[in-house]
C-alpha cells in the first residue's frame, strides 16, 4: 500500500509517465496513474481492459493490438476509445504498467 501515492507514483514514473519498472505495478499505482491522466475513476470496464493489457504482456513480450483487445474482452473499438480517449498505449499500457511501446508519440 502506497501511504503517499502522489509522491510515490512520481519516482516510479519515467518522463514519459510510464512505469519505470513492472513490478512496480498495483493497483493503487494504476489509480494514481489514471488520476493523473484524467481517465478516473476506473470502472470495470477500465479494469477488464487492464488486467487483460498486463496479462498478455506478461505472456507475451508486447502489448496488444486494439483489435485483440475488443475481441478478447468483448468491447467495441469505440468502447475502448471512449474509456482509454488518450489512446491504448498512453492509456490502458500505462495503466498496466507495461513500458512505452517503441514508436509511441
Amino acid at each position: 500500500m502506497i501511504s503517499d501515492a502522489s509522491t510515490s507514483s512520481e519516482q516510479l514514473e519515467n518522463e514519459d509517465g510510464f512505469l519505470r519498472e513492472m513490478s512496480s505495478w498495483s493497483r493503487d499505482v494504476a489509480e494514481e496513474l489514471a488520476r493523473k491522466n484524467n481517465l478516473g475513476p476506473l470502472t470495470d470496464d477500465h479494469w477488464k481492459i487492464i488486467e487483460f493489457v498486463k496479462n498478455y504482456y506478461l505472456k507475451t513480450g508486447e502489448g496488444p493490438p486494439i483489435v485483440k483487445i475488443g475481441k478478447c474482452t468483448g468491447f467495441s473499438s469505440k468502447h475502448i476509445c471512449d474509456l482509454f480517449p488518450c489512446g491504448v498505449a498512453k492509456g490502458a499500457y500505462r495503466l498496466a504498467g507495461l513500458p512505452r511501446p517503441y514508436g509511441c508519440l
